[in-house]
């Protein structure tokens, strides 16, 4: 898994002749860059660059889904998604995934696979981590302050139908993360 970002990297085609971070909070920079077209027209392309982060599909042996709820404030709406978070400066992504699970859902895993990495849009300059956990332990969760969370379980083979079936568009951060696993044949 690496931690190197395209966007980190010179690309003579495109060359970037500024970058220019407008806007600050203890949760993301907002900027844009200043890009050379190969026809040679200068243009801004405007990005918000979080922390990478991390998700993680829980499956238990009972053959269901560890899901989260919470209402998002940016949606004006709930949520149904997989356990997630950002990863912490000095962190790896895969600490980052156990910690997540056990304060999201109280669960613990055994073992936490790597499956696949992902940039979740085209205006976000982050990286999503997909974990796959086994050999799960239940316990009780432990929030960040403020996140206000409810686990549930979905029966695997109903998963993909549950996220579907619920108003508004489909959360593609439970989707992406879900189907990649099923794409190893991990569900």
């Amino acid at each position: 898994m690496s931690r190197r970002h395209p966007w980190n990297r010179p690309d003579p085609e495109w060359p970037v002749h500024e970058s220019v971070v407008v806007w600050e909070t203890p949760f993301f920079e907002a900027g844009y860059d200043t890009i050379e077209r190969p026809n040679g027209d200068l243009a801004d392309y405007y990005w918000l660059e979080p922390a990478d982060a991390v998700i993680v599909v829980a499956p238990t042996a009972e053959d269901e889904l560890v899901f989260v709820e919470q209402y998002r404030p940016r949606f004006r709406m709930r949520s149904l998604g997989l356990p997630a978070g950002g990863i912490d400066d000095g962190e790896e992504p895969i600490e980052a995934a156990h910690r997540e699970l056990r304060e999201e859902t109280g669960y613990r895993a055994e073992e936490l696979s790597y499956v696949d990495s992902y940039v979740p849009s085209g205006w976000t300059r982050y990286v999503r981590h997909v974990f796959f956990a086994t050999g799960l332990v239940a316990g009780e969760p432990d929030p960040d302050e403020g996140e206000v969370i409810e686990t549930l379980t979905v029966p695997v083979d109903e998963a993909v139908d549950v996220l579907r079936s619920r108003e508004g568009p489909v959360n593609g951060f439970a989707l992406t993360p879900i189907l990649l696993a099923r794409e190893d044949g991990l569900l």
